[in-house]
């Protein structure tokens, strides 16, 4: 049975002693969608599931271990698209729901169904306490703020909040919070930015997914890319056999991937390449480094994990870049033995946020 999973656990900076853990939750999650799959589950119900391993792993920026708001919460953003009907859902600023992902797969599935009662049309993005009443109107347990916190996101919010304390009012231009939170999400902190999840099911049929904790001391109620559509995740059927089906996970400084649409911007170009995922780096330059529309910006982080599927003849692309200094990324065929896990990393002396390094690999779907 043919299909193909892969995932990410952010681009930034993952500590040497933290990456055996990193890289065995990303095939414990390709794990658990290969196995959805050999079930013929579809890839939406895939990509979820993956999703959900990583939310509960507390190294990861997203579900339980995520990072703190200015007001010490948690507050997740997670979205899902579905390449075969092009609906997306999602979730921003939820509070209190475990798995994120879940709440925004069942926002996609409710647009699938069709018009709601009194042909009302459904959402595709709910976010702060309307998202909550729909997870709850749908059967998600509410749980208390303390049970998606852990022990080193609280110390990490209690240290940073300080020096936050710490800023002289009457220097309002300092460089001060910004390098300290570069630090925070990009630098040396175990914690990253968003996961994801890319997926081709046995039905040709690709699917996407996000989630993420957002930035360390964000304002309440601030949404980043995996809640939008177009910017943290894309996936879309081919509709010919002259183009593949694609799907691609987004990760980095939310505010500037949605200024970029890039999952959208990236998927696109990347379909009308003829020169397969070779050319993801230069895709990655063009939409996002040299974007105009992040012009000012100086350190430009992020990272993206495309798939592309050729499902008539019978193989896909799997490729991956980042500016960051790393990303881990995991894979697994589901006519494989086994998952596998990479560490991808700049070169001492790459200047991050400017140099892009990735790679790419192809497999045979059977």
């Amino acid at each position: 049975m043919p299909g193909f999973v892969a995932v990410h656990v952010g681009a930034g900076y993952h500590a040497d002693n933290l990456r055996p853990l990193y890289k065995k939750t990303c095939k414990n999650a390709c794990k658990v969608a290969v196995q959805l799959l050999q079930e013929e589950c579809n890839a939406t119900e895939a990509v979820s599931a993956a999703v959900a391993v990583l939310e509960d792993c507390p190294l990861t920026n997203a579900g339980i271990g995520s990072n703190l708001s200015i007001t010490g919460n948690v507050e997740c953003d997670a979205g899902i698209m579905d390449g075969a009907s092009l609906n997306f859902g999602s979730v921003g600023a939820l509070c209190n729901i475990k798995n994120p992902i879940k709440v925004a797969q069942n926002v996609l599935e409710e647009q699938n169904r069709g018009l709601l009662s009194h042909g009302r049309i459904p959402p595709c993005i709910l976010v702060g306490s309307g998202a909550l009443e729909w997870a709850k109107e749908h059967g998600f347990c509410e749980i208390d703020q303390k049970q998606l916190s852990t022990e080193v996101s609280r110390a990490i919010y209690l240290k940073n909040k300080s020096l936050l304390k710490k800023v002289i009012p009457s220097e309002p231009k300092s460089n001060f919070i910004s390098d300290t939170l570069e630090q925070r999400s990009f630098g040396e902190s175990t914690l990253l930015d968003t996961v994801g999840a890319v997926c081709v099911d046995a039905f040709g049929n690709v699917s996407s997914a996000v989630s993420s904790g957002g930035l360390l001391l964000k304002h309440c109620g601030r949404i980043g890319q995996a809640s939008v559509y177009g910017s943290g995740c894309w996936a879309e059927n081919s509709l010919s056999t002259e183009k593949p089906s694609i799907a691609c996970s987004a990760t980095g400084v939310g505010e500037y991937l949605i200024k970029t649409v890039f999952a959208k911007e990236c998927c696109q170009m990347l379909c009308d390449n003829v020169n397969s995922l070779t050319a993801l780096p230069d895709v990655f330059r063009k939409k996002f480094l040299d974007s105009p529309y992040i012009r000012t910006v100086g350190q430009k982080l992020a990272g993206v994990l495309v798939l592309k599927s050729y499902s008539d003849e019978g193989y896909c692309e799997l490729g991956w870049a980042h500016t960051t200094k790393t990303m881990i990324v995991g894979y697994m065929n589901v006519s494989g033995k086994k998952p596998f896990a990479v560490v991808s990393a700049q070169p001492e002396g790459s200047r991050y946020g400017e140099s892009i390094v990735g790679s790419e690999k192809s497999f045979k779907l059977s």
